[in-house]
């Protein structure tokens, strides 16, 4: 669902250029963000309440709908899904051994569109990740919520699994803690670039560089436009971090940058 499909015909020297994209994804390794390679913090435990068929698809396809809670030390995180796009409701309980119904307790935090719509990522120290049900030129929208007040911390778009395979990306989106337990991301951003790479090569990546406070100098080479024609606006992915505590700070860091046509 999050993955979108874009024109794959070949190019003059398609086997080079994979070869420089290995070779850039081995620089990020080495010269990204000094974060370890962390994964979410793991639940104590997770259990998984079935609701039914899900009205919203044929019988055969076997969809339910189930709510699924996630237990950490100090909260719960609920998540109710009936097999639509996107969950029907995500919640956050101040509690490490709330009832896994679909009941709310007053101090539960719920959260629905418009405030955020889509699924459960995961959770570091006091923080929880809600990612969006799909993708937008080439990125997928997330957000991180503070578990303690329920406030959005932070939101931004990272990289659909289909071009980190493609690019050949490895560790594309990491997430650590640093001092005081504050969780660190790293991953690879995806904007809209504001111009085409492709046919405005200097003019276009010297403003990009400038908006985005990138500090590579090479102009990247796109995909994707094989057979686009005239002008069409480039989606951007370039790496950076950010501390996800109150006014995150975004930063651009040392590594490979990508680009291909919007959706």
């Amino acid at each position: 669902m999050l993955q979108r499909c874009f024109h794959r015909a070949t190019f003059v020297g398609v086997r080079l250029f994979t070869l420089l994209l290995l070779v850039a994804g081995s620089l990020w390794a080495q010269t990204g963000p000094a974060t370890p390679n962390e994964d979410f913090d793991k639940p104590s435990k997770k259990s998984v309440v079935d609701f039914g068929l899900s009205p919203y698809n044929p019988p055969s396809q076997h969809i339910r709908k189930k709510l699924t809670c996630y237990y950490y030390s100090t909260f719960t995180v609920k998540e109710y899904d009936e097999g639509q796009e996107g969950a029907e409701w995500l919640s956050v309980v101040p509690s490490a051994h709330a009832a896994c119904t679909r009941t709310h307790r007053k101090d539960e935090r719920v959260y629905v569109y418009p405030e955020w719509s889509g699924y459960f990522w995961g959770a570091k120290g006091g923080v929880v990740l809600f990612g969006a049900p799909d993708g937008e030129n080439g990125g997928v929208p997330f957000a991180a919520f503070d578990v303690r007040t329920g406030r959005k911390l932070f939101s931004d778009s990272s990289i659909l699994e289909y071009y980190q395979q493609k690019l050949h990306i490895e560790n594309a989106f990491r997430i650590s803690s640093v001092a005081d337990q504050v969780p660190r991301l790293a991953y690879f951003r995806v904007v809209a670039a504001g111009c085409d790479l492709r046919t405005a090569k200097a003019d276009c990546w010297k403003r990009v560089r400038a908006k985005f406070g990138i500090a590579q100098t090479k102009t990247p080479v796109c995909i994707g436009y094989e057979k686009v024609e005239g002008n069409v606006e480039s989606s951007l992915a370039y790496p950076v971090s950010v501390l996800l505590k109150d006014s995150p700070q975004l930063k651009a860091a040392i590594g490979p940058v990508f680009c291909w046509p919007v959706d």
